[in-house]
């Protein structure tokens, strides 16, 4: 009876070093999700275009999706470096038909830290980020139209930071919640300046929820 209790001790404590080595063990990641974004322009684009156009107008949130690949390094005292590639498409509705999409290739830097806790790994994590916009367009409306005159002078480079939490799944799957703030203009609008400094993309957020496969 002793012996089998050793034997049962010594089987629990086994599988208990390896769920947490496997933790600690880094590996390759492909993600994908949805990205809720708000960009409030309500003040700015109304004074580039004319009130006639935007009438009826309302710029209201825009759900895009993402897709990406990434790695994550081991844990040391439960931190964590995951940087990310990450196609990222996101925008505004302008009105009812009108829609201003924008797909960024973005690099996030996630920091990690978090809990081994045998089969789950809770975390938060804050990520400065950067990239760059090779996509930019609006409907083929009125409103759109009009837009376009800011959408061609899109300041294509972005930088800014994210902050969110997650949890690992058996060190296999990935569930992420991410707040992001872009930082500096969104347009150049040199042929505005007596009428307006500049859409600001600090007025641009993006909610992602991201499921991450690791191997």
């Amino acid at each position: 009876m002793h012996f089998c209790n050793m034997k049962r001790l010594l089987t629990i404590a086994l599988a208990l070093v390896l769920s947490l080595s496997a933790f600690a063990r880094g590996g390759f990641l492909v993600k994908a999700g949805l990205s809720n974004s708000n960009m409030d322009l309500n003040k700015d684009v109304a004074t580039v275009i004319s009130d006639d156009v935007l009438s009826g107008a309302f710029f209201k949130n825009f759900t895009g999706y993402h897709v990406g690949v990434g790695y994550r390094t081991g844990t040391w005292s439960g931190l964590r470096f995951q940087p990310e590639l990450v196609y990222n498409v996101r925008g505004t509705r302008v009105d009812d038909a009108t829609r201003w999409t924008m797909g960024y290739l973005e690099m996030p830097l996630n920091l990690q830290w978090g809990l081994d806790l045998i089969v789950l790994r809770p975390f938060i994590q804050v990520a400065p980020c950067i990239g760059y916009d090779f996509m930019n367009n609006t409907s083929d409306t009125a409103a759109g139209n009009a837009l376009g005159t800011v959408t061609t002078e899109a300041n294509r480079f972005e930088y800014g930071l994210s902050v969110g939490g997650g949890l690992d799944i058996m060190n296999s799957l990935q569930l992420s919640v991410n707040y992001n703030w872009n930082f500096g203009p969104v347009a150049n609008l040199t042929a505005y300046k007596d009428r307006v400094e500049g859409i600001e993309r600090r007025n641009a957020r993006c909610l992602q929820i991201s499921l991450a496969y690791i191997f």
